[in-house]
């Protein structure tokens, strides 16, 4: 026992020993320790950029705000060609015109759209001035828009010179700053220390109980873990799912983002006309009585529901609805699927779906409504004698998809060709029972119709048109726009497996892209084919998938709209998801490394999380919402309540935001009074300076107008507003 006892001491010693001297080298401070950190400013999420045409140059001049020194730059362009043989010339000099930077780039070696580093060390001096230039030599690259104010996290200022004007926005340049710091070897090498612990730890715990003990109880550990997960780990991993989107939506979207389009911006106004109490009056605030017809009620008046229930502002309710869109799908996946409900919440990480919920479209809701529809058709069609209630609550979802999305008609072009498989198996077998679910099913489709049709009518008969604008014909490109019919369709394909198209695949032809597409649906279509049955829910999701691409596209190639991308597609790839997973998970029920992959699949929801958190993504502080409302607010500074605004060049994102205001313009042939006329429910009547003394110098305008311009233009600067009273 005592033999026992000594060896035991002896081995704890040599453990500790060990222990301590690598606790002295982690613990060690390192030579010349430097912690390099990235800043790049926030850039447009729009499509705006500044462009470098082939043989100009862009100066950028660089204000040092601070001492400090750097090891390069970071830059971001797009537009670059694949095929392309040209570079990019980046130098820096100082105020004594001495190069201190300069590198030649390939474009051939630039990724579009990614940060990339211009390697070079200099130290600036705060207060110093530094000139930027970047050539261009046989490529065009674009620079993406940095607005006034996201590129305050820098250390410098940068003022853009492009064709002798200076541009109010930056460009998207960042840098690599570098600053001494004590740096331990623990530092250096993560978790080094934990992991010495641990080991220590478990070293000695193998001395004193055991080995057999110390494995017999890892065992134990394991085995409790393992049934807590398969009792409850599918409804914890569809929280932290939850979680996890919830977290992206706001961060992304929120606080480092503003992804607002023209439909965004449509969207919002009406929501805050709606709690102003205006209904489909989209200006009614304005003082104007314009029926909200290009796109359907549903969507805003969620918002709207929001921004009343929560008190929220109009932007921040939109997030709040996506996010409780996501909750709402997987609410319904788990009553559906119950504990294979995770594995269908996959369907969540879609890159497709999470852009979508970033911006303020209202395809996030209509997918809810579609699935919805979708999950109640299927059930319809297995029961030999549905409950009522289930028509009644698939006719309340197709009226929905509608109202989310005018093109949630197609639901009931899918009914109808249900109808006629319903109706040839009546013929065949004469059961009174499937007629009965033809004839309510028709009733529903009828009932849900006409409801969608008067929609369409009260929209005719109050704006003129039934959908709000004309989608007759314009004059399409018809090889450009089938080349991005493939490019959609084979970004939607990656897009599933959260993936970016890979370089090698973007940079196929189109003629090889086509075989590519071609294979995958081919791929798609043999599984469909080998392990779908009809009238199976997997079934439904299908049809309902393949019916709205094949009609979407078909409407697309003759009628006026955006070309195709991944907003389009989503809906119909989020139901094929489910219906694939659900064709394919028979077959991985019960394999070993079934487990495993959900583990892998959660341990990467977690530190995704961890990384928006570790990155600052939920940082309050540095909220780009709130320094676009801010900009905003600078900018109507000068325009009073229920105001015209002539050639209106603010910010569109920024047309919910001042609900009172609209866009006009004059033509040289308007007299004063027709503009009163014209914009009746406005009081005021604004015009930029610059653009007033441009409008007077042409001599083209109407003397009352004119007259107008020149009293109140007295005195202005050309960035500021003349105010011209259209009431008395």
């Amino acid at each position: 026992m005592k033999k026992t006892t000594i060896r035991n001491l002896i081995y704890s010693l040599i453990v500790l020993m060990l222990f301590g001297a690598v606790m002295l080298v982690l613990t060690h401070t390192a030579q010349n320790g430097m912690e390099t950190t990235q800043i790049l400013p926030q850039i447009n999420p729009d499509p705006v950029y500044v462009t470098c045409e082939a043989g100009e140059t862009l100066e950028v001049m660089l204000t040092a705000k601070e001492d400090f020194q750097s090891s390069g730059f970071q830059v971001l362009l797009v537009n670059i060609a694949q095929d392309s043989r040209g570079t990019v010339r980046f130098a820096v000099t100082d105020e004594d015109s001495s190069i201190l930077v300069s590198q030649v780039i390939p474009v051939e070696t630039i990724t579009p759209g990614k940060w990339f580093t211009i390697d070079g060390g200099m130290t600036f001096a705060a207060g110093q001035s530094y000139e930027l230039t970047v050539f261009a030599d046989g490529s065009s690259p674009y620079f993406m828009q940095v607005p006034a104010g996201a590129g305050d996290v820098l250390p410098f200022t940068a003022q853009v010179r492009q064709d002798g004007e200076i541009l109010e926005c930056g460009i998207s340049l960042g840098v690599n700053r570098v600053e001494p710091v004590r740096m331990t070897y623990g530092d250096i090498f993560y978790y080094s220390i934990p992991v010495s612990v641990l080991l220590t730890v478990t070293g000695l715990l193998c001395i004193w109980a055991g080995r057999r003990r110390v494995w017999a109880a890892a065992d134990s550990v394991r085995r409790v873990l393992n049934g807590i997960v398969k009792r409850y780990g599918n409804e914890l991993f569809l929280v932290l799912l939850f979680g996890a989107v919830c977290v992206s939506i706001y961060s992304r979207a929120y606080l480092k983002g503003a992804y607002i389009s023209a439909d965004s911006a449509g969207y919002l106004r009406e929501a805050v006309n709606l709690t102003a109490g205006y209904g489909f009056s989209y200006d009614g605030l304005a003082g104007y009585d314009t029926w909200f017809a290009n796109w359907p009620i549903l969507y805003p008046v969620l918002i709207a529901a929001v921004m009343l229930i929560t008190g929220a502002e109009a932007y921040l309710a939109s997030k709040i609805v996506a996010m409780v869109t996501a909750g709402l799908i997987l609410v319904l996946l788990y009553k559906c699927f119950g504990k294979d409900a995770w594995l269908y919440g996959l369907c969540l990480t879609n890159i497709g779906y999470l852009n979508l919920s970033y911006y303020t479209w209202s395809e996030i809701p209509f997918m809810l409504f579609l699935l919805c529809f979708a999950l109640l058709f299927a059930r319809i069609l297995q029961e030999e004698r549905p409950a009522p209630g289930w028509y009644a609550a698939l006719g309340i979802a197709g009226i929905c998809c509608f109202l989310t999305r005018y093109y949630g008609l197609f639901v009931w072009i899918v009914t109808g060709l249900y109808l006629i498989v319903l109706l040839a198996e009546y013929r065949k077998k004469r059961e009174r029972a499937l007629l009965a679910k033809t004839a309510a099913l028709a009733a529903t489709a009828l009932v849900s119709g006409v409801l969608s049709m008067g929609y369409l009518f009260m929209n005719k008969v109050m704006n003129g048109m039934a959908s709000g604008v004309s989608r007759t014909m314009w004059w399409d490109d018809y090889r450009i726009l089938t080349d991005d019919l493939i490019e959609s369709l084979l970004t939607e394909f990656f897009n599933i497996f959260s993936m970016q198209i890979p370089e090698l695949v973007e940079g196929f032809p189109y003629r090889i892209k086509v075989f590519v597409v071609v294979g995958i649906l081919s791929g798609i279509g043999w599984l469909v084919v080998k392990n779908c049955r009809r009238f199976t829910r997997e079934s439904v999701l299908i049809v309902l998938a393949v019916v709205y691409d094949v009609v979407f596209i078909a409407v697309r190639y003759v009628s006026s709209m955006d070309s195709f991308y991944f907003r389009f597609f989503e809906p119909a790839t989020f139901l094929l998801c489910i219906a694939l997973i659900g064709l394919v998970l028979p077959r991985l029920r019960g394999k070993k490394g079934f487990h495993y992959f959900a583990g892998m699949v959660t341990l990467l929801l977690i530190t995704a999380v961890w990384s928006i958190f570790e990155n600052g993504g939920m940082d309050s502080q540095d909220n780009y919402y709130l320094a676009l409302e801010e900009q905003w607010e600078e900018a109507y500074a000068g325009i009073p309540e229920k105001s015209v605004v002539i050639f209106n060049d603010i910010d569109f994102r920024s047309s919910y935001y001042r609900p009172d205001v609209v866009e006009g313009t004059i033509t040289p042939g308007d007299e004063f009074a027709d503009l009163q006329q014209t914009y009746y429910g406005s009081d005021y009547l604004c015009i930029r300076a610059e653009f007033a003394a441009v409008m007077l110098e042409s001599g083209e305008y109407h003397s009352s107008v004119s007259g107008k311009l020149q009293e109140a233009l007295t005195g202005k600067k050309p960035e500021e507003f003349v105010v011209i009273a259209l009431r008395e």
